[in-house]
């Protein structure tokens, strides 16, 4: 199985999708100032966000870390801007990889964004199995 997480890095705390993608796992190279490359396909990262009600945190967070991808995309989702909780996603549109992560905004902390879950990085099979999903989470 193809699946990654990151770290518990303070209580509640997880590291970060795009660093964990860039630095941990070397799956994203740059080229130029502004294009991410996926190394081995070649392909370019696609990034989105699904924004949600604030009251679905500790909801979202436990579907999330029990892996309940189904009962996550049952789930309405907001407008962007409306709530202080969104799920990122980045992948490439092969399904050779697929990364989700839930973060909260925290204005009243300096504008800091936390991981409330582990980043979840799934790569080939694995990964084309969520891309329906992750394309969802506009």
């Amino acid at each position: 199985m193809a699946v990654f997480r990151t770290p518990e890095v303070a209580p509640g705390e997880y590291g970060d999708l795009f660093e964990f993608l860039m630095k941990e796992l070397n799956l994203f190279k740059r080229q130029l100032v502004i294009m991410l490359k996926h190394v081995q396909t070649g392909e370019s990262m696609v990034f989105e966000e699904a924004w949600y009600d604030y009251h679905l945190k500790d909801r979202l967070t436990h579907l999330l870390k029990t892996d309940d991808y189904a009962a996550v995309a049952a789930l309405p989702i907001n407008r962007k801007g409306q709530t202080g909780i969104y799920i990122e996603t980045r992948y490439v549109k092969s399904g050779k990889l697929v990364g989700l992560q839930l973060v909260e905004a925290r204005p009243h902390e300096g504008g800091r964004y936390v991981g409330l879950t582990p980043a979840v990085v799934f790569t080939e099979a694995d990964g084309e199995r969520m891309l329906p999903f992750a394309q969802k989470l506009k």
